[in-house]
């Protein structure tokens, strides 16, 4: 058999399987899913009376982190849309994409997870600036926020750059277009054991920043109503950015656990069921849906405990008034 009657083979075997075809199509829904909840949360991050709550710098970073949903998602779109095309429409012999093509839109799809997965170090960074200048933090500019946003790029420009050094270029086609090839580690798994571990002690800084910011609020009760109202702004940000580090690491931990799967048993397959577990595995459109949901439910819910919680210590601002008051007088 010839190396172009394989191809076919190939391509007739990857375009009949129902396996792959279902995968792609969920996948491509949720992606378009994904992409609308994007643009409205990106929206809604600069406009919603909830967003006010969180610091400009806080809004910044994960404007960057939607903007590594949208760039992943969009990509996504075009690249099962034309893997579903080809199935539907074209011979088997015509369906392989040019080298190219796969790199051109693998590399916008692999630097806008690696954006997702550059959030965690610049959150943990702008919340201990945060945490250790409380009193005066609300009233800062945005200049941290746009450092954090360049270390952001550069972190996935970097962590894109080295999963591409070893992209097939020299091949002119591509039966299916990923740069993680059946049975074998690539630099593509290293870069996500990195970001896994990323956000493990990410998860870890951010249970003892807000530990610390718990202690500091029970020290500071007798402090003037603003500073308490800086460290209730803090605490709330703790709260909605600790299921956001939850989040991120067991999508990380699930991600890795298939990946651990298919490089043991991935020779072991057929290439239609790896490459459908290889896009379950990846599921960051879904991950998009659900982080989107989730959070803006937690931060809805941190916007009316923080307005009980000042209403407390107004309260006992004015008890605290009157009981200083008899005293004078006694």
């Amino acid at each position: 058999m010839t190396p172009y009657q394989e191809q076919c083979k190939i391509m007739e075997s990857l375009s009949s399987s129902i396996f792959l075809r279902f995968t792609i199509t969920f996948q491509l829904a949720s992606s378009l899913l994904a992409l609308t909840m994007v643009i409205v949360a990106s929206y809604s991050l600069w406009t919603a009376q909830v967003a006010r709550l969180f610091h400009v710098n806080v809004i910044i970073i994960f404007q960057v982190h939607w903007f590594g949903f949208f760039l992943h998602c969009s990509n996504r779109i075009v690249l099962h849309t034309i893997d579903l095309h080809n199935y539907l429409i074209l011979d088997y012999c015509d369906m392989p994409a040019s080298t190219t093509r796969c790199f051109v839109l693998r590399v916008q799809y692999v630097f806008g997870l690696c954006l997702v997965g550059a959030t965690t170090i610049p959150l943990v960074i702008e919340r201990y600036i945060a945490t250790i200048k409380s009193s005066k933090y609300e009233q800062t500019g945005c200049a941290l926020g746009i450092y954090m946003a360049i270390k952001q790029f550069s972190i996935a420009t970097m962590t894109t750059y080295y999963a591409f050094l070893i992209f097939p270029f020299k091949e002119p086609f591509m039966p299916y277009c990923t740069a993680i090839k059946q049975g074998f580690v690539t630099n593509v798994e290293v870069i996500f054991h990195i970001i896994l571990l990323a956000q493990i002690v990410g998860r870890v800084i951010f249970q003892y920043l807000f530990n610390l910011n718990e202690r500091l609020r029970a020290k500071q009760i007798t402090c003037s109503l603003s500073n308490r109202y800086s460290l209730e702004q803090n605490l709330k940000s703790m709260r909605t950015l600790k299921l956001f580090a939850n989040l991120q690491t067991g999508f990380q931990v699930i991600h890795i656990m298939f990946f651990l799967f298919l490089l043991k048993f991935g020779a072991e397959l057929e290439s239609s069921t790896y490459l459908a577990l290889l896009e379950w595995s990846g599921s960051y459109p879904l991950y998009a849906i659900i982080s989107i949901v989730a959070l803006l439910k937690k931060a809805q819910v941190n916007k009316v405990r923080l307005k009980k919680e000042l209403e407390v210590h107004m309260s006992a601002d004015q008890n605290n008034y009157f009981e200083n008051f008899n005293k004078s007088w006694n």
